[in-house]
């Protein structure tokens, strides 16, 4: 799990497989995948960066930790 900048009120989870990015308070779900699908993730990723509840900082940080996630999977 990671808490996403600049307060930490966004988190990144995986559990049982897929990947949640998510209000911590709220428990609000802003995006889910698996990431051992490629195609799945790639989308995701778009999704992530033209999502406008995420600041700009939080985007870059959700596609990054989306990223490592990803190369986990996939080992």
């Amino acid at each position: 799990m990671a808490q996403l900048p600049p307060d930490g009120q966004i988190l990144i989870q995986q559990n049982d497989g897929i990947v949640s990015i998510f209000d911590q308070y709220s428990q609000e779900v802003f995006h889910e995948f698996n990431p051992s699908e490629a195609n799945e993730t790639s989308i995701t990723m778009g999704k992530i960066w033209h999502d406008e509840k995420l600041t700009d900082e939080q985007r870059c940080f959700a596609i990054f930790w989306s990223g490592y996630f990803y190369a986990h999977a996939n080992k």
